[in-house]
């Protein structure tokens, strides 16, 4: 019985840090993304974002393993965009283009502060002041 427990609790554990060995991302651009290229596909998966225009300005990149690859897409249909892109255990960093926005979908962001602002203090007149 403690054996089928300590097993199940070990394969829990591997599978959770497994799935968290890598660092998504998604990449933006105005104007379409098709035609989706990587040069090793046994390290990187990317894939449009389907919406429901069905705008395909959006793509995630997944992650399989460490190393170093490229993937390129053809934008609007005339433009070849390269990527490189250097997996880390904790880190994808993507080379930035003009025109496309890249971020991370596993990072919190950097700092992030919630505050309340206090209610407004009014006075009607029916108060006792000291």
């Amino acid at each position: 019985m403690l054996k089928k427990f300590l097993t199940v609790i070990f394969l829990i554990f591997f599978t959770i840090l497994e799935s968290q060995a890598f660092e998504d991302c998604i990449v933006f651009t105005k104007g379409k993304m098709t035609d989706i290229r990587v040069e090793d596909n046994t390290m990187l998966d990317v894939y449009p974002l389907v919406t429901i225009y069905n705008e395909k300005n959006t793509l995630i990149v997944h992650p399989l393993k460490e190393g170093k690859t490229r993937f390129c897409i053809l934008k609007n249909n005339k433009d070849i965009v390269m990527f490189n892109v250097n997996i880390t255990e904790f880190e994808t960093v993507i080379d930035s283009k003009d025109g496309f926005e890249i971020y991370t979908l596993d990072k919190p962001f950097d700092e992030f502060e919630f505050t309340l602002d206090n209610p407004p203090l009014t006075i009607t007149g029916n108060e006792k002041t000291e």
